[in-house]
């Protein structure tokens, strides 16, 4: 499962922006791209944050 997500950086002077069919504030995107960094790729699955 690849997510267009992680290429992505979040540019200055913007309040929101749609990516995937999403709309994303800042935070949301700093933690959606935290999340898939620990998605397993073969399973797809969440890893657990040791």
């Amino acid at each position: 499962m690849s997510s267009r997500i992680l290429l992505y950086e979040f540019p200055k002077g913007i309040s929101s922006v749609y990516i995937d069919g999403k709309r994303y504030t800042r935070s949301s995107f700093i933690k959606a791209q935290q999340l898939e960094r620990r998605r397993n790729r073969q399973t797809g699955k969440f890893q657990k944050n040791d």
